[in-house]
């Protein structure tokens, strides 16, 4: 049977099907070892005067590819790797994957300063808290800014 465009109708053999998965997952998996290296505080410092710099391009491709070839990779909840996002609101340089404030829709409104100012964050970045006025939030973003793009840089962990 010929569908419209000349194509089959039928899907592709289970061996294409499964060399599109590798490529799929070889592609998130070369992302996250880019990741693991140029995401470092050192590095990320020594790239600021670069107009851009990586922003999990593998990885965009990765959930492209996924999309177009309709494999589902990207669609499981597994214990992967997040798909690539918009840039931390922070530094600027890495993606972001949480997010601080903002509303939520089954959430009462507390009426707090964050809850007007969300933003966005990635896993380096770790604002202080808690945060009631624009000068504490600009202050603990230059603070988050210069520690996790340091030449060195070392975990804290957050106040209770």
């Amino acid at each position: 049977m010929r569908t419209v465009h000349g194509g089959s109708s039928r899907r592709p053999p289970a061996s294409v099907m499964a060399w599109k998965r590798m490529v799929v997952v070889g592609l998130n998996q070369m992302c996250v070892l880019v990741d693991d290296v140029v995401y470092r505080p050192a590095i990320v410092r020594l790239t600021l005067r670069l107009p851009r710099w990586w922003r999990c391009e593998l990885g965009q491709l990765s959930v492209w590819l996924d999309e177009r070839w309709g494999i589902g990779y990207w669609q499981t909840d597994d214990q992967r790797t997040l798909a690539p996002g918009d840039l931390c609101d922070v530094c600027g340089r890495r993606p972001a994957h949480l997010e601080v404030g903002g509303l939520w829709e089954d959430v009462e409104p507390e009426g707090d300063f964050m809850e007007s100012h969300p933003l966005r964050l990635c896993f380096w970045c770790q604002l202080d808290a808690p945060i009631e006025s624009e000068e504490q939030l600009s202050t603990a973003i230059a603070d988050a800014r210069a520690c996790s793009i340091a030449w060195r840089w070392r975990w804290h962990p957050m106040p209770n």
